[in-house]
């Protein structure tokens, strides 16, 4: 499984969304869940979507699911 980071931009090197970039955000103070924000491009984004899930586990589920090999950015 992929490490975790929240609140940071990383580029997916493998797995679903493939060269995309992923941020996952905490949103447990307004909806109680997770947030996991999906962007084609940091600069001019054309493309990406969204998720909401409900917890931790549930985050670190997607994350596996999407066999997902991300890295993080600065």
């Amino acid at each position: 499984m992929t490490h975790i980071e929240l609140e940071r931009y990383g580029r997916i090197l493998s797995g679903f969304y493939e060269g995309y970039f992923v941020k996952l955000h905490d949103d447990s103070d307004v909806t109680g869940g997770f947030y996991i924000y999906l962007v084609n491009d940091l600069s001019a984004p054309t493309d990406g979507g969204d998720y909401w899930v409900e917890d931790r586990a549930a985050l670190e589920e997607f994350a596996e699911s999407s066999q997902w090999r991300i890295e993080w950015l600065d």
